[in-house]
């Protein structure tokens, strides 16, 4: 399986700009040379992804290219518009903000939520609509087009925090995850709702390039890999027993109480997430958070790059094919792009790590 052995398992570049833990990353739409990081500082940063520089060996960037600074609550998700002009991000302000990339200002700012936002993105011909979910249970559906302040349409299924969204435009539907326990797809164009019940919060949802398979992240230390049509499962991930088959054999798949993401990449031919770190962070690669990949079709672990001392978990892993795998975690540095939280918490900068092939 080539596009698996060109898994990218060497640091490439490692972004030290936030004063505060890193919980959200994203890379710029294609051709993906720029990463927005948002952090509990409650800025977001523009940051190159690979410097112009590079000559190969790791790289490492202390000041952003661009602050977005208008937040007044930590930072917990960013998403950006195909055309890269504008982005939107979420927090816990109870607000959606758009942003306008070059001017650098805020285009809109929405206040339908009554508690802390965890997740967008865009939707739409023209990514005219941005989606919102909450911990007030209720997603919200926002035109960017109007002058109104009010949603065009709210959502209000959940029972519980609304933790994780994924518009998939081809088949026009929203998916949505929720510490209530249940993956929700809403058919926008059929006008129905298909439910699929987890019996644990579920922190993470995303929907194949097909749209024919759900990923959903729970809190059990589990990802299952589910069909959307009927709720099947059609393979599980994770688990506090698994290692890797190659790579770092000492490492073992852990779950967090974090909120972790997980996701497809190469294709749909692997599953990315990421791995708590044990309690006992003695600095060995056996209690180090790592960065896990498994095959999709033997659920065998292919990959493990462990995050190094001091990472007490990934929350967030970004992956395109256009660029190295992004991992931004809650420590204070950027590099695959993923999220994680440092055990040291005295730490002053949080930093973000892009790997490489």
């Amino acid at each position: 399986m080539p596009a698996i052995k060109q898994f990218p398992t060497q640091l490439a570049h490692t972004l030290r700009t936030h004063n505060g833990p890193v919980n959200a990353v994203t890379f710029s739409s294609y051709p993906g040379t720029y990463v927005l990081t948002g952090s509990t500082d409650r800025a977001i940063h523009l940051s190159r992804a690979i410097p112009n520089n590079n000559n190969g060996s790791a790289a490492e960037t202390t000041s952003p290219i661009q602050k977005y600074e208008a937040h007044g609550y930590s930072v917990l998700d960013i998403a950006v518009a195909a055309d890269n002009s504008r982005f939107a991000s979420v927090g816990g302000d109870r607000q959606v903000f758009l942003w306008d990339v070059e001017q650098g200002g805020t285009i809109r700012r929405w206040s339908g939520h009554n508690a802390r936002v965890e997740a967008v993105q865009f939707a739409g011909e023209d990514d005219s609509v941005v989606v919102s979910g909450s911990a007030d249970t209720t997603i919200n559906i926002w035109d960017t087009k109007s002058n109104s302040y009010k949603p065009i349409q709210t959502l209000t299924e959940a029972r519980d925090t609304v933790s994780s969204l994924h518009v998939h435009m081809p088949t026009y539907s929203i998916a949505s995850a929720s510490y209530d326990g249940r993956v929700r797809v809403y058919d926008i164009r059929m006008g129905r709702t298909l439910v699929d019940v987890l019996a644990h919060p579920v922190t993470s949802v995303r929907c194949s390039n097909d749209g024919n398979a759900l990923l959903a992240s729970t809190t059990d230390g589990r990802i299952r890999m589910l069909d959307r049509s009927d709720g099947k499962l059609l393979k599980a991930f994770g688990g506090d027993d698994v290692s890797p088959s190659q790579g770092n054999s000492n490492a073992t798949y852990r779950k967090s109480d974090l909120r972790i993401r997980s996701i497809f990449a190469k294709a749909d031919a692997i599953v990315l997430s990421g791995s708590a770190a044990d309690d006992s962070g003695n600095g060995n690669d056996a209690t180090q958070a790592s960065v896990f990949a498994w095959d999709v079709l033997s659920g065998e672990v292919v990959a493990c790059v462990p995050a190094g001392p001091g990472v007490k978990a990934f929350c967030y892993i970004v992956h395109e094919a256009f660029q190295p795998v992004a991992t931004d975690r809650h420590s204070a540095v950027a590099s695959i792009v993923v999220a994680h939280r440092s055990l040291a918490r005295s730490a002053s900068k949080e930093r973000l790590d892009c790997l490489s092939a």
